[in-house]
């Protein structure tokens, strides 16, 4: 069996944590290496994994270390030269979403993969979670007849960080909590967004510097219709990150979908209350999948592309609040 050596490029977003730790779990892979621009982050990320092999200079790694892939998570507005310096000395990638900040660097992402050859993957787990992985089978069976509407939301706690630094993060929760659902839109439908209309607000915590809320219609162009309501709601101390909720109505049918309630509710004395979540680990799924896709030579199940298309629906949102008016895509630059 062969053993598949990975860097994680970063750990400035929450996930990458996560994607370590599946790293050390799977059998046929091995983190062997972490780049981070943070020395406190860098320094704690080797001690929890114990990583020996530590670097402040991406490129040094990059040059100096025998790895087949990268895991990019970094803040959202350094994707793109990190995506870009990995393609660049053939290593594959999954970058975690939104894949940038801008349509022009996602454009120049997927074609600096597509010309050193290498794998480029976004980060959209939910294309790997038990639920909606079986919500897709539901459909293209005909169980609901043709899709007429999909209402979503993208619930969370507010990440804290860097993630409502505009300038790091590209926005706030439009682009934290769009993405995920746009995409499950795009692969339930086989088709791509028309027309966006947003309406942004910063309601719950007015000291940030971006929105924390959103709600964003879309109309595709095959007549679907579609909803998401992203937003930072949750209070911190709410038992469990968030939701990713699905109601998919159909000609013949409806499909409801409440992805992360696989979870044990406990009520201690002297305890806040928690949720225990015992579902899918789809970080796992997608990794392990990503390397099926390098063995096989297969396109992975969310490409660079499917990063760019749902990247597309958070900008018009951002558009469309700002004209206060429906956006027709495609976007130009």
């Amino acid at each position: 069996m062969k053993v598949h050596k990975f860097a994680i490029l970063s750990f400035a977003h929450i996930h990458a944590w996560s994607y370590a730790r599946v790293l050390k779990e799977l059998p046929n892979a091995e983190l062997a290496a972490i780049y981070d621009d943070d020395p406190d982050r860098l320094a704690k990320a080797a001690e929890t994994y114990k990583v020996d092999k530590k670097y402040s200079d991406y490129y040094k790694l990059l040059e100096k270390e025998n790895i087949d892939a990268v895991i990019v998570a970094s803040e959202n507005a350094k994707h793109h030269d990190l995506v870009i310096a990995a393609a660049e000395h053939g290593k594959h990638i999954i970058c975690e979403k939104p894949l940038a900040t801008t349509l022009k660097d996602a454009d120049e992402m997927i074609e600096a993969a597509r010309k050193h050859g290498v794998k480029l993957q976004t980060a959209f787990v939910m294309r790997y979670h038990e639920t909606t992985v079986e919500v897709k089978r539901l459909i293209d069976r005909g169980e609901i007849g043709e899709i007429l509407a999909i209402t979503t939301t993208n619930h969370g706690k507010y990440p804290g960080l860097w993630f409502a630094d505009p300038k790091l993060a590209g926005g706030g929760a439009v682009m934290d909590h769009t993405v995920h659902t746009a995409d499950l839109m795009r692969w339930y439908t086989g088709d791509e967004v028309d027309t966006v209309y947003a309406k942004i607000g910063v309601n719950i915590r007015p000291e940030l510097l971006s929105e924390d809320n959103a709600l964003i219609l879309l109309k595709f162009r095959k007549g679907v219709l579609g909803s998401i309501d992203c937003s930072w709601s949750r209070p911190d101390n709410w038992p469990i990150w968030g939701d990713v909720y699905l109601g998919i109505f159909g000609t013949e049918g409806y499909i409801l979908v409440d992805a992360f309630r696989s979870c044990i509710t406990l009520a201690s004395k002297g305890e806040t209350l928690k949720w225990i979540y015992f579902g899918p680990d789809c970080d796992k799924e997608m990794i392990r999948d990503f390397i099926k896709c390098i063995e096989e030579d297969k396109e992975p199940k969310a490409s660079g592309w499917d990063g760019r298309q749902a990247l597309e629906i958070a900008l018009a949102a951002y558009e469309s609040h700002k004209k206060g008016e429906p956006v027709k895509l495609p976007l130009s630059y």
